[in-house]
């Protein structure tokens, strides 16, 4: 009976269906269940540039997903933090388009017949080049607000550290740090502060995780693992930043000087032609002057004595001048 009862109590613990389902069920719903994207969610009217019209307009220049995704990284690391960011963008590069290839339509047709194959050669390239600049100006300033951030981070890591050293916790030293720094690296603290909010929502771990998704740098990415790694850790941090900051510190020189040695390498070229049409007019000038001296000293006698042959023509035949 021991026996029966123990192959029973072993049948029902294997077979527990009631919680292998629900088990399941949460499993798929976890991977199913995807970020939405921020034009899914709501967003208010005043957030659009042209108003309700912004998302129509957005839809005129279909872009590719991978497109899509570069463009809103692009944006998101430039400051723009509205969801309506992308669809901004993408009505604003419509608009510019449109109007130049509607005013230089206009402008072929009241041009006269001599204009038109420039007019028409501009037709192909302004709207062309209005609709890429766009997003070649964001992605311009989101690479210079990741070099201020990265400039920025060593600073913030000696403030962390005076900070946590003095008992405060991490949370709050990142409060404080997002307003103390606001004036000098104002990218950096906006950042911060959006990790500050987010911590309170949901934990630090995920806000720094979130800053590391938005600004994608290696010494950001740096940063975050290690506060990350000592929120879940518990382990000491004065030492691990002093040491850090000291390394971004070294990279960010090295990276400089890269930099330097590479501008005389970019420079050699522009400078180059420059500086050849005022070299070739120094030596060649001179040169230039003598050549047309000389034909044209050689011209005037060839001249003179024509004169003199036409001259003494009409003395000596001065009816045949007259007829």
């Amino acid at each position: 009976m021991d026996s029966d009862e123990g192959k029973g109590r072993q049948t029902t613990w294997e077979n527990r269906r009631l919680f292998h389902e629900f088990r399941s069920i949460v499993a798929e719903e976890r991977f199913s269940i995807s970020n939405p994207e921020p034009e899914e969610l709501p967003i208010e009217e005043s957030d659009f540039v042209f108003g309700a019209a912004t998302p129509s307009l957005a839809q005129m220049l279909p872009e590719s997903e991978s497109r899509r995704l570069i463009q809103r990284k692009n944006l998101t690391a430039a400051g723009y933090q509205s969801r309506a960011a992308w669809q901004n963008l993408s009505a604003l590069r419509f608009i510019l388009a449109f109007s130049a290839l509607s005013l230089l339509g206009l402008l072929l047709i009241m041009a006269p017949q001599e204009a038109e194959p420039m007019i028409v050669g501009a037709l192909v390239i302004v709207p062309l080049l209005m609709w890429a600049l766009p997003p070649l100006v964001v992605a311009s300033r989101a690479s210079e607000r990741v070099r201020d951030i990265e400039m920025g981070l060593p600073d913030v890591l000696d403030m962390l550290n005076m900070c946590v050293s003095q008992g405060l916790t991490v949370m709050q030293s990142l409060r404080r740090i997002s307003r103390e720094i606001s004036g000098v690296h104002p990218a950096l603290g906006v950042e911060l502060s959006i990790v500050t909010r987010q911590a309170e929502v949901s934990d630090l771990s995920h806000a720094l995780r979130a800053f590391s998704s938005r600004i994608e740098s290696p010494e950001v990415t740096s940063f975050t693992s290690l506060l990350v790694q000592s929120d879940v850790t518990g382990t000491a941090l004065s030492r691990a930043l002093t040491e850090y900051s000291d390394s971004i510190r070294a990279t960010l020189k090295e990276r400089a000087d890269a930099r330097a040695n590479s501008a005389s390498f970019q420079l050699l070229f522009p400078v180059s032609l420059l500086l050849m049409p005022a070299v070739f007019l120094f030596l060649l000038g001179p040169a230039i002057v003598q050549i047309s001296e000389f034909y044209g000293s050689q011209s005037n006698p060839v001249d003179q004595s024509r004169q003199q042959s036409l001259q003494s023509l009409n003395r000596q035949n001065p009816n045949a001048a007259n007829q």
